[in-house]
């Protein structure tokens, strides 16, 4: 067999929640990808590795015919001859570690949680043993049993509401702290939500929040709730509830939401809906409004090129979610007490949010037209 390019050892594997390899296994290239077998030919790990990936994953898939048929998991199911594409059918459980280009990340899946990711600057698997080398050395005693936690922990299925903190992990050892102001996921079975179209809310993809993140981290998950209302917040974004549902980010607290809690995303576009298209909205909020687009049109379209060809775009749509929060420059926004450094980053969604300090005038145009007032607050909004 072609000598693999790099495969951990059982005392690195310790360091990362992954189960040890048994000195009775056997290790079979397949394709590009190598799978651990056991003395009973039952698949126990899946290794995929390159000169910028490793990936290892636990497995329990049972074979049979000297290891060339995968035996069914139910007994409706049928043996497959065993090559790439049945491994695509695999079901790993457990803590996984997952390197790819530069995102690395040690994750669960039978909880569906995360405990560790981040971004490496050398994208190379020789970037990846640099960063495990100064992750050992950086473990301590207490370390090694958190992640023993987090290995044998259990799936949860966690309630949250809106009003709710929540607290989530940064980096190994320090917490960031959020609130849940939207559950769009619940708003979606009000019928009244739904006869008032609502589309600036509507298509956000998924089961959405509407959450902040707060101006704080902190080297405990211990925190007033008080001090958390008294500090500034990172403009607020819609996320999958996911990482609430599994209990990744988890709940510190609760208080009723006041109106001055609130920033609600601020979308404006054409509708998308083909028995809609003539329409032309404005969501603010729970604040919908619309109007035709032979009406009002402006500022709908930005075209461009790329390397696929053209495309088009509304300019001030802000529809997007993303499956994790988005914290890339809260230390940033945090030392110079400002959210400067989060509307100055490099997203481009970022420089059509109506929110957005530069786009105040822009703003302002179309909350006029749809008899808002960019001057005023929400709740000041909500009267009008």
């Amino acid at each position: 067999m072609e000598k693999i390019v790099f495969e951990l050892n059982n005392e690195q594997r310790k360091y990362l929640g992954l189960l040890p390899v048994e000195s009775d296994w056997e290790l079979v290239k397949l394709k590009d990808m190598y799978l651990y077998f056991d003395k009973e030919d039952i698949v126990r790990k899946k290794i995929t590795v390159s000169e910028n990936q490793y990936l290892e994953q636990e497995l329990y898939e049972k074979t049979t015919d000297n290891r060339t048929i995968l035996l069914p998991k139910t007994t409706k199911g049928k043996p497959k001859k065993l090559n790439f594409t049945a491994t695509q059918s695999f079901s790993p459980f457990g803590v996984y570690l997952s390197f790819f280009s530069d995102y690395l990340s040690i994750s669960n899946y039978t909880t569906q949680t995360s405990y560790f990711s981040t971004n490496l600057e050398d994208k190379t698997i020789n970037g990846f043993k640099e960063w495990l080398n100064k992750w050992q050395k950086e473990t301590t005693n207490d370390d090694l049993l958190d992640i023993e936690n987090f290995k044998l922990s259990k799936r949860l299925n966690c309630k949250f509401k809106e009003g709710d903190f929540f607290s989530f992990k940064i980096g190994r050892r320090n917490w960031g702290f959020g609130r849940i102001l939207m559950d769009v996921a619940k708003l979606r079975k009000n019928q009244d939500f739904e006869a008032n179209k609502n589309y600036g809310l509507k298509n956000l993809m998924g089961r959405p929040l509407i959450v902040k993140v707060y101006h704080k981290i902190s080297d405990t998950e211990n925190i007033d709730l008080n001090e958390l209302l008294s500090c500034d917040a990172l403009p607020s974004q819609a996320i999958m509830d996911n990482h609430f549902f599994y209990g990744q980010n988890k709940i510190i607290g609760h208080k009723v939401l006041e109106y001055s809690d609130l920033d609600p995303l601020i979308s404006y576009g054409k509708s998308i809906n083909n028995n809609d298209r003539g329409t032309v909205y404005l969501q603010y909020g729970l604040i919908y409004k619309e109007v035709d687009v032979y009406k009002f049109d402006k500022y709908l379209i930005s075209r461009g090129k790329t390397k696929n060809g053209l495309y088009e775009t509304s300019l001030y749509r802000n529809e997007g979610i993303g499956f994790g929060l988005d914290i890339d420059e809260l230390n940033e926004c945090i030392l110079e007490e400002s959210n400067n450094p989060y509307w100055n980053g490099n997203d481009y969604m970022r420089k059509r949010d109506l929110r957005s300090p530069e786009n105040f005038e822009f703003k302002k145009e179309i909350f006029s037209f749809f008899g808002l007032d960019a001057n005023k607050s929400y709740e000041e909004n909500l009267k009008l």
